[in-house]
């Protein structure tokens, strides 16, 4: 899944330590969670809409079909 994230902070000019300062994580788990190495927790998700002012679609992108099948291969329902 592509990561909106990384490009609005940027295009806010926010470095990732600004980011991590205001939702209580390091820089690296703001780099991790930009380039989908991790993914954040509920309360982490709701600190990043509210930082940001935008929804989780708007900042991690929208499930699409490639990106929502099940390990078994079959689509999530």
């Amino acid at each position: 899944m592509y990561r909106m994230i990384r490009r609005e902070r940027i295009e806010r000019g926010w470095s990732r330590e600004y980011v991590a300062k205001k939702t209580g994580l390091t820089a690296e788990a703001i780099r991790l969670i930009e380039i989908g190495e991790r993914n954040p927790s509920y309360p982490v998700l709701v600190k990043l809409e509210n930082l940001f002012g935008l929804g989780h679609r708007d900042l991690f992108g929208a499930a699409t079909p490639s990106n929502t099948k099940e390990p078994d291969g079959n689509q999530a329902e």
